[in-house]
């Protein structure tokens, strides 16, 4: 497995003991080539390959649509030092939560790709059309189909998107922060219909323009050969080279093949040693949960019908579960104690609905004690006679960098250590995707990571009748369920913030998920090629701005 199996001896040891602000034109880079001389014309930047790759954006779940984030832009942008929103192609919009409407005023003059002319209304319209086909793969068509009735073109630099209902993540879901609504044009469709892995992606408006891709083994793209309204990348090439193995990207790091990477702590160290520079993330927001398959809805369309019979439905084996983690150790283990531990996941003290108390309880709820866990299990009706069992999916799923199924294997000695008997199921990210969605799983757990927004990742991972995730959310928990529907439907922060804290309360008591880490996302770089790397890090897919890359100067 990964190189960290030298610590895991440590860790069973431990088992066994025991609003609309501008945006610069020019952007943070500076505003023309050459504000500072790279050292490379192409710029390379090392990491594990998406589950899926494809050159159209409606066959992409919002995870994986980095590989194409370099050549596209929103109608609102994410400031990479902040993570706020900010304006893109969008100039500034409007909210009318008693309509609902949501009226954008388009920049005007902004060209796309492959002389494909001019951005305008038409290719919001038609971005949002090509969402929802009856073929789409993208893992929140439900949601784009379903809060927009329709789009009111005024002109050519002005739209008003009719919505269904009052949505408290509309703007955040049209924006940078989430992938789904990269603006495609019209034009390009036209000329050359739906892209395949054997043509172009269709154009955009980024600064990057897309040049070639080797499957399996890279994607390229070039700097667009006009000046950008935006932004002019440093470098001449960008590439995002498909690289499995951390030791390999490292050693492509200090040979100078590759320029940026993500790595594990223990490989970080050695590159830092040999003269690589860290950079973090601007805002923290990354963070592994273990999930649960199990105790769903049997029919999506109907959850009074009642869940699915599984261990994984009784919150005492959940609790009983968590309890036999020790996360401190694991932190240490695996990430050099830089990890934040928080319950309930996706809440932390710098979002809405934080509720200082979970600190306080959270000892009594999910603190490291064996014993309580098999008197749990016991409660639950599982002992030596009868132990619970269930499997654990080893698969790595990012974030973590390669210590995903280290991890894995070492939180399922800790349930071993409780009584429970663990099967270790290798099975890739992608064949576990697609048997989630033809729900083929109730008793299986994995690691999954997120930078997702705290409204999107509730609703992906928790909800089942808000037309989120095509995956099973489970446990289904009917209090979460409706509180959500409230959450969604309001515009005002202060209500969203009361909503947030009940929601978080449900989780909390109920062992929703069962919480790992936050975390700073990291990138090391050779900082003979490049200065600096300001991206928030907060965004699903983690890789972003990377147009922002400012290269070392002679």
């Amino acid at each position: 497995m990964g190189s960290l199996h030298r610590i895991l001896p440590a860790v069973l040891l431990a088992v066994t003991l025991a609003g609309c602000a501008g945006q610069p034109a020019a952007g943070p880079s500076g505003a023309g080539p050459g504000a500072a001389k790279a050292k490379t014309n192409r710029l390379v930047l090392a990491v594990a390959p998406p589950d899926r790759e494809t050159n159209d954006v409606r066959h992409h779940g919002m995870p994986d649509v980095w590989e194409l984030r370099p050549m596209y832009e929103y109608l609102i942008g994410v400031d990479p030092e902040t993570g706020k929103l900010v304006p893109q192609l969008a100039t500034e919009w409007q909210i009318d939560p008693s309509g609902p409407t949501v009226r954008f005023k388009l920049r005007k003059g902004v060209q796309f790709q492959d002389g494909m002319g001019e951005f305008t209304a038409q290719d919001v319209v038609f971005s949002r059309e090509q969402l929802i086909l009856p073929d789409s793969l993208h893992g929140q068509r439900a949601y784009y189909e379903e809060v927009t009735k329709s789009i009111e073109i005024v002109n050519d630099y002005e739209v008003v998107f009719q919505l269904s209902r009052p949505d408290g993540n509309f703007l955040r879901a049209h924006s940078e922060n989430e992938g789904g609504f990269e603006i495609r044009s019209k034009r390009s469709y036209e000329a050359k219909g739906a892209p395949s892995m054997e043509t172009r992606p269709l154009a955009g408006t980024g600064p990057y323009q897309f040049k070639e891709r080797q499957q399996g083994v890279y994607l390229r793209y070039e700097r667009v050969p006009y000046q950008h309204w935006r932004i002019t990348p440093d470098f001449q090439e960008f590439e995002f080279r498909w690289v499995k193995e951390p030791s390999t990207r490292m050693a492509a790091l200090l040979a100078g093949e590759v320029h940026v990477t993500a790595l594990g702590e223990d490989l970080l160290k050695q590159a830092e040693a040999r003269g690589m520079k860290i950079l973090n993330a601007r805002v923290p927001g990354v963070r592994n949960v273990l999930h649960a398959y199990g105790a769903m809805v049997k029919d999506i369309k109907d959850p009074s019908l009642g869940v699915t019979d599984s261990p994984v439905g009784d919150v005492r084996v959940r609790k009983a579960l968590d309890k036999a983690i020790d996360r401190e150790q694991l932190n240490k283990a695996y990430l050099a104690g830089k990890g934040e531990i928080y319950a309930p996941m996706h809440f932390h003290p710098k979002l809405p609905g934080w509720d200082p108390s979970w600190q306080t309880r959270y000892q009594e709820e999910y603190g490291y004690d064996p014993a309580a866990a098999r008197q749990l299990l016991t409660q639950a009706g599982y002992g030596p006679g009868n132990p619970m069992k269930t499997t654990f999916f080893l698969n790595a799923t990012g974030g973590l960098e390669g210590y995903e199924t280290d991890m894995a294997e070492a939180i399922a000695e800790y349930w071993r250590a409780v009584g429970v008997e663990v099967t270790l199921d290798p099975t890739d990210g992608a064949t576990i995707n697609a048997q989630a969605r033809s729900r083929l799983h109730n008793n299986h757990f994995r690691i999954r990571g997120t930078s997702s927004s705290q409204y999107l990742a509730i609703w992906v991972f928790h909800t089942v009748g808000y037309g989120g995730s095509t995956q099973a959310q489970s446990p289904f928990n009917a209090d979460l369920e409706r509180l959500f529907g409230q959450l969604r439907a309001t515009l005002d922060e202060s209500q969203q913030d009361k909503i947030f804290r009940e929601i978080g309360e449900v989780m909390f008591t109920e062992h929703i998920n069962m919480p790992l880490f936050w975390y700073t996302a990291q990138a090391v770089v050779h900082p003979g090629f490049i200065a600096d790397y300001p991206w928030p890090g907060t965004i699903s897919g983690t890789w972003t701005h990377v147009e922002h890359i400012k290269a070392a100067r002679s």
